[in-house]
């Protein structure tokens, strides 16, 4: 039997550091940071690898504490530091794309580096012209012992970058996107979760049969919770749909 893949997932900064965010204070680094690390690690764990994050809160952890974290676990596969990006002095900016870092070319980081970018750009993500930068002064890239890589999944400087990283499905495309990059560079093939298929045809089915509808966008803000006045109409549409 095979010996379980493991991957130390980073979500950067944290929630009391609120200079990493949007011009207009609409977005967050260290908010969305973290929801695509708890929805990459769900995708991995799901294809049974053992997933441990630097920080599961908005807790502050040094950058040494993580490099600290990754380096305890024994046998670690793939260090992977999540981050946005930034240009500019403090206004928007044309800059935009998603890229990564790794500390220096070849090896296995320049696999892992390979893989997920092959797997986001196959979701249609667009990317940068330079998408892997060689940079070995980056704190965590270089003070890690396994192989590692730190995206910059968009620039949250960019109005264009910004609108998609605070969009639920948009995070939902990236994290399986990155997640399948990981897997191919863990040699574990991509399953497909049937659940979720279930839930793509039921929402598919409220959708055609107006039981359920998005907003004025057309966006089902699936991952919001649902009121007990939105509960209440969804049941008076089906009634009037069906009769019963």
């Amino acid at each position: 039997m095979s010996e379980m893949k493991k991957v130390c997932l980073d979500p950067g900064h944290d929630a009391g550091n609120l200079a990493n965010k949007s011009p207009d204070g609409t977005y967050y680094e260290h908010e969305f940071c973290l929801d695509m690390g708890k929805r990459i690690q769900a995708l991995l764990e799901r294809h049974g690898v053992a997933v441990t994050m630097t920080r599961t809160d908005g807790k502050e952890v040094s950058l040494a504490k993580r490099c600290e974290i990754a380096n305890g676990i024994p046998g670690l596969n793939l260090f992977v530091s999540l981050h946005s990006n930034a240009a500019g002095s403090g206004g928007w900016s044309s800059a935009s794309g998603w890229s990564e870092y790794i500390y220096g070319p070849g090896g296995d980081r320049e696999k892992a580096a390979q893989d997920i970018l092959a797997a986001v750009k196959a979701a249609g993500i667009t990317v940068r012209s330079t998408p892997i930068v060689y940079d070995p002064g980056l704190y965590v890239l270089k003070h890690t012992v396994a192989p590692a890589v730190l995206l910059e999944q968009g620039f949250h400087t960019n109005q264009g970058d910004v609108a998609n990283l605070k969009d639920a499905a948009y995070r939902r495309r990236l994290a399986e996107a990155e997640a399948k990059g990981i897997l191919t560079y863990l040699g574990i093939p991509w399953k497909e979760d049937t659940a979720n298929t279930d839930f793509e045809r039921a929402i598919q089915w409220v959708r055609e049969n107006g039981i359920m509808l998005g907003n004025t966008d057309g966006d089902m803000m699936l991952d919001q919770p649902v009121t007990r006045k939105q509960f209440a109409v969804m049941l008076y549409r089906y009634h009037e749909k069906f009769g019963r």
